[in-house]
C-alpha cells in the first residue's frame, strides 16, 4: 500500500490553513506536509496534529520574502542559522522526521563560492538536526520553475547527499520530469536512497493524472520497489481540491 501525504500549502487552499488539517483528514489522508506556517506557532501546529490524528512527515525551513532559501547564499550564514533553528523547532514540535532546507538562487559565476558556503551551512544544520533525531533533506528544483536555483539537477542533489554524510534526498518526480528525465528511470535509480517522494502531473503541476505523467505505471513502480516512505501530493488542483482528488479514491477505499 502506497502512503500518501497531503501538501497543505497547495491542497485544500479553499480552507484556512488551520482548517486544512481537518479537511485533509476527512478526505482520507493520514499524513501531511507543508511549507512553513508563518501565522501559527509550533505548539499550535502540534496541537492540531494531535487533535486530528495526522502525522507531519515533512517540515520546511522558513523562506524570507523573495527568497528561495539561504543555505548557499553569500553573507547570510547568520540568517540561515536563525531560520533553520526556527524550522527545526517546528519539525520537533510537530514530530516531523524530515526537515527540508532550500538553498536559494545562485548565479553560475558564483557557484564555486556558494558550494563552499553550502557545505559549511549544511554540515552545521545536519549536526543540529541530528541532536533532535530529525533528518535534513534537499531536492533539485527544475530551472524552468526557478531559474538559477542552486541545486540545479537531480543528479546534483544526489551528489550532495553522497558528499555530505547524513543529508537526505527528496525525489520529486515533477521536477525530474521538467528536467526532461524519465520518472520511471528516476525511480529505478534513486528510490532506494530517497527519504521522501513527491508527485504531480507535468508540465502543469496539477493532479498526477493530468498531463504527461504515466500515473498507473509510476504507482506500480513505487509499489514494486517496496518503498516504505510517504508520497507527498505536491500539486496545484486544476479546479478544486475535492473535485480533483478522485484519482486517490481507490487507495483510500481499499
Amino acid at each position: 500500500m502506497i502512503k500518501f501525504a497531503a501538501n497543505l500549502s497547495l491542497l485544500f487552499t479553499e480552507w484556512s490553513f488551520e482548517d486544512r488539517f481537518c479537511a485533509a483528514r476527512d478526505a482520507g489522508f493520514e499524513a501531511v506536509e507543508f511549507s512553513f506556517p508563518r501565522d501559527m506557532t509550533a505548539t499550535e501546529i502540534a496541537e492540531i496534529l494531535r487533535r486530528t490524528g495526522l502525522q507531519q512527515v515533512l517540515a520546511t525551513v522558513p523562506l524570507r520574502p523573495g527568497s528561495k532559501g539561504l543555505a548557499a547564499q553569500s553573507g547570510k550564514a547568520g540568517d540561515f542559522r536563525e531560520d533553520f533553528s526556527l524550522g527545526l523547532e517546528y519539525a520537533v514540535e510537530g514530530g516531523s522526521p524530515l526537515l527540508h532546507v532550500l538553498s536559494g538562487v545562485v548565479e553560475q559565476k558564483d557557484y564555486a563560492v556558494s558550494s563552499g558556503l553550502f557545505v559549511d551551512n549544511m554540515r552545521w544544520a545536519i549536526e543540529e538536526a541530528n541532536r533532535h533525531h530529525v533528518k535534513v533533506v534537499i531536492e533539485a528544483i527544475n530551472q524552468i520553475s526557478v531559474p538559477g536555483y542552486f541545486i540545479r539537477t537531480l543528479a546534483g542533489a544526489v551528489g550532495w547527499t553522497q558528499r555530505l554524510e547524513g543529508l537526505g534526498l527528496i525525489l520529486d518526480l515533477y521536477h525530474a520530469a521538467m528536467e526532461r528525465l524519465d520518472p520511471l528511470a528516476c525511480l529505478d535509480l534513486y528510490i532506494p536512497q530517497s527519504d521522501h517522494l513527491q508527485i504531480a502531473g507535468y508540465p502543469g503541476r496539477h493532479e498526477p493524472n493530468i498531463g504527461n505523467l504515466n500515473l498507473p505505471t509510476v504507482l506500480d513502480s513505487i509499489k514494486a520497489h517496496s518503498y516504505a516512505g510517504w508520497v507527498g501530493c505536491e500539486y496545484q488542483p486544476a479546479i478544486g481540491t475535492l473535485e480533483g482528488i478522485g484519482w486517490l479514491d481507490r487507495f483510500f477505499t481499499s
